[in-house]
C-alpha cells in the first residue's frame, strides 16, 4: 500500500505526513496490497482543503473535507474515505457470495434435465 502527501499554497509538515500515514494506517483493513493514496492539502484564504483519492481494486474513491482548522478537515476526510471503503467492502462481499449460489441453481436445473433424459 502506498500513500503519497503532497501540499500546495503551504510548506509540507512533518507532523500533518505522520497524522496522514497514522489515519490511512486504519483503512487498512479496507484495502488491498496494491492500493496507491495519494492527499493533497491545499490553503486558500485561510482554509484548508484535503483531498484524497484511494485506487483500490479498479475503483477510485475520491473524498474532499475543508476547514478551517487543519486537523479538522483531516479527520473528517479520513472519516467520510473509511466509510465509503467500508461500503465498498460490504458490497464486493456481498456480490461474491452470491454468485456461487447462482451457479449451483444452474447446476440444479442441468442436473435435473439429465435425469428426464435418462429416465426416458
Amino acid at each position: 500500500m502506498r500513500l503519497e502527501v503532497s501540499f500546495r499554497n503551504m510548506r509540507g509538515r512533518d507532523e500533518v505526513r505522520r497524522r496522514a500515514e497514522g489515519l490511512f494506517d486504519k483503512l487498512e483493513r479496507f484495502l488491498d496490497p496494491a492500493a496507491e493514496a495519494h492527499i493533497t492539502v491545499n490553503r486558500e484564504h485561510g482554509t484548508f482543503e484535503v483531498d484524497c483519492v484511494v485506487t483500490n481494486h479498479k475503483a477510485i474513491h475520491k473524498k474532499t473535507e475543508a476547514d478551517d482548522d487543519l486537523r479538522t478537515a483531516l479527520d473528517r476526510m479520513f472519516h467520510g474515505m473509511e466509510e465509503q471503503l467500508r461500503r465498498a467492502k460490504e458490497r464486493r462481499i456481498d456480490r461474491s457470495r452470491h454468485r456461487p449460489e447462482q451457479q449451483d441453481e444452474d447446476e440444479d436445473e442441468f442436473d435435473d434435465e439429465l435425469d428426464v433424459v435418462v429416465n426416458d
